[in-house]
């Protein structure tokens, strides 16, 4: 095995910590998104549920929002870890990195805004069926028959998570692999280390949970308030069920 070979395994290990923070800021910024579903329209559905149930709906959310990253960092790490094996970290490679997460953050924020006015009416998330019909008009009348101040302060806190998320992903430095030299070899645990752990990690995140069964609708169902319940789910997340 060449020596420089763990230079550049750790060097993978630097690029998908800065991609799981960037995930992990994302999956606030969902959380925003959920916050803001709740004061503009679950609030008004959920008044007689109690502050723990609220408080355990948006728990659950997190979790829904993990989950979401945890399959969109699936295909990077096994990218990461050929380069890391092939010892090659072209620009180029960076900048399909950045712009996997641009596009991804754009279509979690469109089906969001959209999923907004369908909740707003129905007290529940779009499904594929919704998606299946939708139009513009369709949401077009959605957004007619809601109070401006609801459209317009969503559509606003909708162009401020985007754009901060892109701010965000421009933001990112990488670095260069070769930066990593240490007169320190890496041994067989540091290796393991790196190339399990992380696909353990990511693979509980896509789980969802620990047990058995991964993450599904069950587990949402927390209360016998259906828009509760529903708060703890995300858009991408019923967009194929």
């Amino acid at each position: 095995m060449p020596s420089r070979f763990i230079f550049s395994l750790r060097f993978s290990s630097k690029v998908m910590i800065k991609l799981a923070k960037l995930s992990l800021a994302m999956v606030l910024f969902m959380s925003l998104f959920r916050l803001n579903l709740f004061m503009l329209s679950g609030f008004q559905r959920t008044e007689h549920q109690t502050f723990l149930e609220i408080l355990y709906a948006f728990g659950t959310g997190i979790r829904f929002d993990i989950l979401i990253f945890g399959f969109l960092l699936i295909p990077l790490y096994f990218m990461l870890i050929a380069q890391a094996l092939s010892e090659k970290w072209p620009n180029w490679m960076f900048g399909f990195y950045k712009t996997y997460f641009g596009i991804c953050w754009l279509i979690i924020c469109c089906l969001s805004y959209v999923d907004f006015f369908h909740y707003s009416h129905h007290g529940r998330h779009m499904r594929f069926a919704e998606y299946s019909d939708w139009t513009p008009q369709f949401t077009w009348e959605q957004m007619q028959a809601l109070q401006q101040n609801q459209v317009l302060i969503f559509t606003i806190i909708t162009v401020v998570l985007l754009v901060l998320g892109h701010m965000l992903i421009r933001g990112l430095q990488f670095g260069q692999w070769k930066d990593e030299y240490s007169p320190q070899k890496g041994s067989r645990l540091e290796l393991a280390l790196r190339v399990v752990l992380p696909l353990v990690i990511i693979v509980l995140a896509a789980r969802g949970t620990v047990e058995p069964h991964h993450l599904e609708l069950a587990h949402s169902q927390i209360s016998n308030n259906t828009a509760l319940n529903e708060i703890g789910l995300n858009a991408v997340w019923c967009f194929d069920k």
